[in-house]
């Protein structure tokens, strides 16, 4: 019997953003957007343990500010996975427990969205890693900032695109088309074999897409279907659009 795993929530964060810098802690309804991806965050049912790695000071001083948990990590770290996984260094995890990359710039992430996740490498060992998908729609196809991706039929990714996949040209069923949402839960064994011992592989770096790097070494990524749509801020634009959103949003209420 296996004792139960931690889970542990790590949301990356940093100043430079080229299009948006300092969106971390831009303001919507008053919070920066990180205190609200934390706050919503720690409203998951499942997480054990949960904070902000980062390595500007600025990001630190308001997450301690609200009584956050932050983690400070090397400046040179480029890619938010690997920033996790440094700061889960410390943390002195045992190799099941289970640890949870939530992008920073998702203001409306919902906190069962993390439980979703996560289900299937509670239920089974052999699952080490696993991404949210939504449903894509029509005008998300075309983007290539949404990542698409094709199932088999355990809902294992078979690939993922930023190009439209599956081919509509010879449209004789209508399929599901999924896109993948930035929740990515790695037992820690793989997290550390996944960032220090796989090399990125040519199709990761073709699309840009760095959960290539699992498939095209063979392992399998679990997606789990999530009925909850969110909003990435990645621009002023979007920052107003989550403003909006989050006047009428139920979980708002449960931090404000």
């Amino acid at each position: 019997e296996m004792s139960k795993p931690r889970v542990i929530v790590g949301i990356p964060a940093r100043m430079g953003s080229t299009r948006f810098p300092g969106k971390p802690l831009c303001m919507i309804q008053g919070k920066t957007m990180i205190e609200h991806c934390y706050k919503r965050c720690s409203l998951s049912d499942y997480a054990t343990d949960l904070f902000v790695a980062t390595c500007d000071k600025a990001i630190a001083n308001v997450i301690t500010s609200f009584g956050g948990q932050v983690i400070m990590t090397d400046p040179d770290i480029q890619r938010p996975g690997l920033r996790i996984a440094a700061a889960a260094e410390s943390l002195d995890l045992n190799d099941d427990d289970i640890v949870v990359v939530v992008q920073g710039d998702e203001p409306l992430v919902h906190p069962e969205m993390i439980d979703l996740a996560i289900q299937p490498l509670l239920d089974d060992n052999s699952v080490y890693v696993s991404n949210l998908v939504n449903e894509v729609n029509d005008g998300e196809w075309q983007d290539p900032g949404e990542i698409k991706v094709v199932c088999d039929l355990n809902m294992n990714a078979m690939y993922m695109s930023r190009s439209p996949i599956p081919s509509t040209d010879h449209e004789e069923q209508n399929t599901t088309w999924w896109k993948q949402v930035c929740i990515m839960p790695f037992r820690w064994h793989f997290m550390k074999h996944f960032n220090h011992v796989l090399s990125p592989t040519p199709l990761e770096l073709q699309e840009s897409i760095e959960m290539i790097r699992a498939l095209q070494h063979g392992y399998k990524v679990r997606m789990v279907p999530s009925p909850f749509q969110t909003k990435s801020v990645d621009t002023e634009e979007d920052r107003k659009v989550a403003e909006n959103l989050m006047k009428n949003d139920p979980i708002f209420s449960k931090y404000v």
